[in-house]
Order: structure tokens, then C-alpha cells, then sequence
């Protein structure tokens, strides 16, 4: 008797959990996901992705305050430019933490709103309710909802593309011309939000050919829609239109390195859906391509098939350019089609069972073979938040480990998702593996994004972000030095207004496309922007330089880089190349001192060179006119070593030693330098 309460209690449950309206349900998804991910882009501490991220919150802003599209103070070419005009009202509070905050709360609605058109998609496809909703849910629970944590297009267009695919399918079904209408239009905003979605009037095109066996008059109204685009791009040129992107068309693509990304392309998002949907998915999108039961799974199918072909097409391009890692940002808006997919191969009764099994052998041989341990290091990984997961797993543990922990669960997810089917309540079974796959690795890539924007918080940027504006200086040019890493200084940009210029000493690196003026130094020490010396204020990166100025005041530090402010025009007295904030003085470089007020470089220049203790003994050789010397510097001791530059024109020492020795973060280096001594005669 009591065997039986219990189950008449479980039941009763599950039948009142049944009864909640679809609609209900799908709103507690779409509200969950919100909170989750609201609590989540709160917990990231700074922007970190740059320098995309300093584009998209430049351009907003500037939107805001003066109704331009300009970055520091110039014209900007940008097709993607939904994000920013979405967010630019945020930028009137003229407080850039709540702009920055409110706009990540935007990407978590916008993300969480994603749901909708997916489980639309599924009713459509005749999925039923229960499966509508798993497939909205894993939509969402996705770790590449990550990407609501940045200042980025993907989150506003991740909705976007998902809704125009939805208008695709309805108007591949019913060719009205009102469907048409909807879905150019949102296929047209999905673009204007991420440039790479242009895609999606082409895969209309050809799946609109493949639905109708090549007869598409009535697909007149798209056709007639789409000319204008073409008119505005031919009309305006393409420089403008692209802008950002203008050289993507010219530039050349290696073939076989484009499809080795591919493959490499095609492993990682079976990793990114869950893994257990993908061999059942593949059968169902393959049936409604090749025996469709209805028109609307040939649309389907056909817009699947033309919509994943040129986002791959675009993200292995990208990757065989130059970029060698897994762009999961170009991929990850074709995450929910696997649900789907699945639930057409479900809704079949779970057909061709011996194709699933060698989908999953062929699986189960790729997690052996093929270990995630390399995607995963330095910054292979910075495009995906699956792979930050994997991160966060070999750190837990080894990398060794982690990796094998990741085949594991793979292998056993392969072999479930042969012997899974057609048995009793195996839909409910493998989405919910899916579903738990898609959590742990959202978990994973939160911990590690929280982790990494904190530290990025802590070592890049002082306790007061606006530091810069607050001093009330205008027009502050940022001076990039040899050896910089460009995030740190556009921390600085994003933060802080008044840094209204880019310049660059020889052999710094820029900070992104958006104008940076080459510097010269003149004989007296004056740095030269083009034709004009800087007379303003100075930011100085001093993450791998040590400067002394004349001609202007010490304001402040921000963590690596120096605030003045001008007293006269500011000239370079001494600077040294290759030293870094830690002390550690590179391979080699060079020491400048430039002539004084009197035209001259007369005095004493005192270097104190000391190791710490387990280190090696390291010799230093130094050179200038009529000068060489070379110091043995002990481990765990010092040498202190004195030179007299003199002469009316700059006196240059280089440094150099004949070790290699290496630091973790992969910076080669020689002794420590105190910060150098000159007294002018």
C-alpha cells in the first residue's frame, strides 16, 4: 500500500508539472536563464576581450555624447552597429561602471530571449511541447552564454539569427510575402549586429532552390528586398560598407589550411552541443534533407545545412588566416539547431540505428585521438568557453588529467548514445545528459572567466578606474613602449575619455586599427608625432620601459603606466628599453640619455644589477662609443656598474647577455636593474 501511495504521489507530480501551459514554462526558462546569467556578467570585474570590446563601448559612447561614430575623436567605420546603439543610452549617465554594468544586463535579456524562436522552431517542426522546451533550455544553457560577460555584437545577435532562421523555415513553407518581409528584415538586423549573419540571405537563397527544385518566382518579394542592400553597397563602395573588415575580401586563404580548421571546427562544436545529440542529430537533419515527411522539415534541413555551411566556411577562413584557434564565437548560434535536429530523429522513432552507432564509433575514436590539452593552451582558447572549461578542469587537477577526464566522459556519452536507443524515456535521458554537459561546462567557463577578469582587475588597472579623467587633464596622449602588451593600455582607453590619442616609440605595438601616430624622438629629447611634438598631457606605458622626463610633472600611476602633466614641452631625459615594472631587464635593449637644458649629456649613470638566489650566474655585456665592459652578475648578489655618457648629441648603451633564461609567463630576460641613477654634471 504504501509502494503504491508513493506512486500515485509521483504521479500526480509529474501530471501537474504536465499541466503547466507550454507558455508558463517557457517563460520560467527564458526568466531562470536571465537571473543566472545576470548574476553572472555582474561577477565579471572589467572588459578583457579587446580590442573588440573597447570598439563596441567607444562606439556607444560616442554615440551618447556627441551622436558620431567616432573613436578618439576620428570618423569609424563599423558595419556591426546594433550593439552600440542599443547600448549608447546607457552611456548618458556619464558614469562608465553603470553603462558598462547595464549593458551587460542587456546581453544576459538578450541571450535568455533566444528560447523563444528555438522552441517556436520546434513546435513548428511538430517536436511536441516536452521536446520545444528542451531544446529552448539547452539553447540557453549553453556555455557560450558566456559571452553576455562582454562588451560584444554575438549576445545582440545570437536572438537575432535564431528569429531570422525561424522566419526562414516559415517562409520556406509558406512562401508569403509578408514571412519574406519578416524574416529579410531581421535577417538584415542580425547582420547589422555581427557582419558574419550576412550569410543568412544567401542561405535563404539557396535553400529556397532546394525546397523548390530550383523554381523560386515566388520568392520575388526576398529577391526584390535584397537589391537594395546590393544598390546601398555598390553605391556607398565597399570600404565603407565593411569599414573594420574592408581587406577580409582581398585577403588570400590558405585552401588546405581553411579545411583542416574545418574538421578542427566541426570535433569542437560536437564538444560545445553536449556531444550525446550529435549522432542522432546528424540521421534527423539527413532524413529531413534526403525524405522530409513534411515541407517545413525540408526548409529546415535546408536552412541548417546553408547556414552552418557558411558560418564554417567563415570561421575556418578566419582561422587559416592567421588566427589558428577554434572560433567558437562564429559557430555557437548553431548550437540549438543540434536539439532540433535530435527531436526530428526522435520523432521518427529512432530509425537507422546503425548509422548512429558509426557516428559514435567515429566519435568515440576522435576523443581518443585527439586530446583538447593543445586547443587549450596559451590563447587558443580565447574564443571559446568550452575550452575555458577544459582550462579551469586541467587546473583543477594536470592538464594530462583534465584532458582525460574530458575523452572519458566523452567515450561514455558516445556509447550511451548507441545503446540508448529507442528505449523507454531515452529523449528524456539524452537531452538531460546534453543539458548536464552544456551546465558543467558553463560552470567551468564561469569560474574561469571570473577568476581571469578579476586578476585582469587587480594587475592591470588601479583601485579607481577613472583615474585619468578625474585629474582633469584633456587630450591625454597614450605613449605605447617597445614591448607592451596592448591590453593593459586599452584598459585605460575604455576607462578613461580624455586619453584622446595613440602613439607609438619605435617597434610598439598598436592597440588596434583605429589610428596610432609613430613617434620620433629628436636629438633633444622632444617625441614627435607626426609633424607636431607632443605639448599635452602623457600617459607612458612603463610595463617594459623606464622613462625620466624634463619639461613635464609626475601626476600619477595607473599599475603600469605613468600620468604627466606638461611643465613647458616634454622631452625624454633617459629611458630604458627592456625594463620591466618587475625589475627583470629583457635579453637585451638599450639605455638612452638625452643632451640637458646646457645641450649636453654630461654625468654619472649608476646601474645596480643584482639575481635573485637560484638563479644562474649571468654575464652582461655592454656597449657604447668607445665603450665595452662586460659584468659577471652572481646569483643571489649584486654588481654595481658606473659609466659618464658625454657629448652634444643622445648617448646610447646597450645591454645584452649570451643566456637564454626565461620567465613562466614567457618573457626572455637577464639580471635585475634597480631603477638607474644619472646625476647630470
Amino acid at each position: 500500500m504504501a509502494v503504491d501511495a508513493a506512486s500515485s504521489t509521483r504521479a500526480l507530480g509529474a501530471a501537474r508539472i504536465a499541466a503547466v501551459p507550454a507558455r508558463y514554462a517557457l517563460a520560467g526558462i527564458v526568466g531562470l536563464s536571465f537571473v543566472v546569467r545576470l548574476a553572472a556578467v555582474l561577477a565579471h570585474a572589467t572588459p578583457l576581450y579587446f580590442p573588440d570590446e573597447y570598439i563596441y563601448g567607444t562606439l556607444a559612447r560616442s554615440l551618447a555624447e556627441t551622436g558620431k561614430l567616432a573613436i578618439r575623436g576620428q570618423p569609424a567605420h563599423f558595419p556591426a552597429l546594433l550593439e552600440p546603439l542599443l547600448a549608447s543610452p546607457f552611456w548618458l549617465f556619464h558614469d562608465p561602471m553603470l553603462a558598462y554594468r547595464l549593458t551587460l544586463g542587456l546581453n544576459a535579456l538578450a541571450m535568455s530571449l533566444a528560447a523563444i524562436p528555438v522552441y517556436l522552431l520546434a513546435r513548428r517542426l511538430g517536436l511536441g511541447a516536452g521536446l520545444g522546451l528542451a531544446a529552448a533550455a539547452l539553447a540557453v544553457a549553453s556555455p557560450d552564454l558566456l559571452f553576455a560577460s562582454f562588451l560584444l555584437a554575438d549576445p545582440i545577435a545570437y536572438p537575432l539569427v535564431l528569429t531570422a532562421l525561424y522566419l526562414a523555415v516559415r517562409a520556406l513553407e509558406k512562401p508569403t510575402w509578408k514571412l519574406q518581409v519578416a524574416f529579410v528584415v531581421v535577417a538584415g538586423l542580425a547582420a547589422f549586429a555581427r557582419i558574419q549573419y550576412a550569410v543568412l540571405p544567401f542561405a535563404f537563397i539557396a535553400a529556397a532552390l532546394l525546397v523548390e527544385r530550383g523554381r523560386v518566382r515566388r520568392y520575388w518579394p526576398t529577391f526584390a528586398l535584397l537589391v537594395v542592400p546590393v544598390v546601398g553597397v555598390v553605391a556607398l563602395g565597399p570600404s565603407r560598407v565593411l569599414g573594420y573588415y574592408t581587406q577580409v575580401p582581398h585577403a588570400h586563404v590558405p585552401v588546405h589550411a581553411a579545411l583542416k580548421w574545418a574538421a578542427i571546427d566541426t570535433m569542437m562544436l560536437a564538444y560545445s552541443a553536449g556531444w550525446i545529440l550529435i549522432p542522432g542529430a546528424l540521421v534527423g537533419l539527413a532524413l529531413a534533407l534526403v525524405r522530409p515527411r513534411t515541407r517545413v522539415e525540408r526548409a529546415f534541413g535546408a536552412m541548417a545545412l546553408f547556414l552552418a555551411g557558411g558560418v564554417f566556411v567563415e570561421a575556418a577562413v578566419y582561422a587559416a588566416r592567421g588566427a589558428t584557434r577554434y572560433q567558437e564565437r562564429y559557430l555557437f548560434a548553431l548550437l540549438p539547431l543540434v536539439a532540433l535536429a535530435f527531436g526530428l530523429y526522435v520523432k521518427r522513432g529512432w530509425p537507422h540505428r546503425l548509422a548512429v552507432a558509426v557516428v559514435s564509433a567515429v566519435m568515440l575514436l576522435l576523443s581518443v585521438r585527439v586530446p583538447l590539452s593543445g586547443f587549450t593552451a596559451a590563447d587558443n582558447k580565447q574564443d571559446s568557453p568550452f575550452l575555458f572549461a577544459v582550462f579551469r578542469l586541467e587546473a583543477l587537477f594536470s592538464v594530462g588529467t583534465g584532458t582525460l577526464i574530458v575523452a572519458i566522459a566523452a567515450g561514455i556519452l558516445s556509447v550511451l548514445a548507441v545503446a540508448l536507443v529507442g528505449r523507454k524515456h531515452a529523449a528524456a535521458i539524452v537531452l538531460s545528459l546534453a543539458g548536464l554537459a552544456c551546465v558543467l561546462a558553463s560552470l567551468g567557463s564561469f569560474v574561469f572567466d571570473r577568476a581571469n577578469a578579476a586578476n585582469v582587475r587587480a594587475s592591470h588597472l588601479p583601485r579607481d578606474l577613472t583615474w585619468i579623467d578625474r585629474t582633469g587633464l584633456k587630450d591625454v596622449s597614450l605613449v605605447q613602449t617597445l614591448g607592451a602588451p596592448r591590453g593593459r593600455a586599452t584598459e585605460q582607453l575604455f576607462w578613461n575619455r580624455n586619453v584622446t590619442r595613440v602613439t607609438l616609440l619605435p617597434g610598439a605595438e598598436a592597440t588596434d586599427a583605429f589610428g596610432a601616430t609613430p613617434l620620433t624622438v629628436t636629438g633633444d629629447g622632444r617625441m614627435v608625432a607626426g609633424r607636431d611634438p607632443i605639448t599635452g598631457p602623457i600617459l607612458f606605458e612603463s610595463y617594459a620601459a623606464r622613462a625620466e622626463f624634463t619639461g613635464a610633472q609626475f601626476v600619477g600611476r595607473g599599475v603600469s603606466l605613468e600620468l604627466y602633466k606638461p611643465v613647458g614641452t616634454p622631452r625624454l631625459s633617459l629611458l630604458v628599453a627592456g625594463l620591466y615594472t618587475d625589475g627583470w631587464l629583457a635579453h637585451a635593449g638599450r639605455l638612452t640619455v638625452w643632451p640637458d637644458a646646457s645641450g649636453r649629456t654630461d654625468g654619472t649613470l649608476t646601474l645596480r644589477l643584482w639575481l635573485p638566489k637560484d638563479t644562474q650566474l649571468t654575464p652582461m655585456i655592454f656597449t657604447a662609443p668607445g665603450l665595452k665592459r662586460t659584468v659577471m652578475v652572481p646569483s643571489g648578489g649584486s654588481r654595481t656598474v658606473v659609466f659618464h655618457p658625454s657629448g652634444t648629441k643622445p648617448w646610447v648603451l646597450h645591454y645584452r647577455t649570451t643566456k637564454n633564461p626565461y620567465l613562466d609567463d614567457g618573457r626572455e630576460i637577464s639580471v635585475k636593474l634597480d631603477a638607474p641613477k644619472l646625476v647630470r654634471r
